[in-house]
């Protein structure tokens, strides 16, 4: 049985990948799947070293020594206290949110490449301090203690659902902020390309 090796950028979830999954797996019932959630970077150290065969991650400006196709892509959000903003407002300038603190969901070993696209690819001006998990950074919000960004999809969405946060969209001089979500990988072979297929339906 071949085996597919998978690994994900841990802040996106999974429940598009399992989607993906279970519709691949009715062509392919001859391949084992198997989906290992790392931070950014991690997932593509593990791809240089051939220990996985495809990476799903968001886009940045320093995966360019893999082969990539564009999957989709998924709003940003700035999560912030609830009441924070009247309920009707719906978006927020990044730049209105510079004196609050940003909240970075990463282990230790992840808070550089987070900090890297908050202040180098998304130029927040924010001061920043990290948190371990999105749980954690929620209650720090919900005690008002600043706001935190993620990218919004089903599996994001019901992390956040509570009553005591507010989802604003992220602008950036007045434009909507999207981050694209995409496949990488060093070898294309159909099993990977049936795989990329798919995904690009549910994405």
């Amino acid at each position: 049985m071949k085996k597919l090796r998978i690994a994900y950028f841990n802040q996106l979830g999974r429940r598009q990948l399992d989607r993906i999954v279970d519709q691949f797996k009715q062509k392919h019932s001859d391949v084992e799947i198997e989906l290992i959630g790392m931070g950014h970077d991690e997932a593509f150290d593990k791809l240089a070293k051939n220990e996985v065969d495809l990476a799903i991650s968001d886009l940045r400006d320093d995966q360019l020594d893999f082969k990539k196709e564009i999957l989709g892509q998924e709003a940003v959000m700035a999560i912030l206290q609830k009441g924070s903003y009247p309920s009707g407002v719906q978006m927020i300038n990044k730049d209105d949110l510079a004196d609050l603190t940003c909240f970075i969901v990463a282990k230790p070993e992840e808070e550089a490449a987070e900090l890297h696209l908050f202040k180098d690819i998304y130029q927040i001006r924010s001061p920043f301090i990290a948190s371990n998990s999105v749980e954690e950074a929620a209650l720090l919000v919900a005690s008002g203690s600043g706001y935190f960004l993620m990218l919004m999809n089903e599996a994001t969405a019901s992390l956040i659902s509570n009553d005591t946060l507010q989802r604003l969209f992220l602008l950036s001089n007045g434009q909507q902020m999207w981050q694209k979500i995409a496949a990488f990988y060093t070898n294309e072979d159909a099993v990977i390309k049936d795989f990329i297929l798919l995904a690009k339906k549910v994405y």
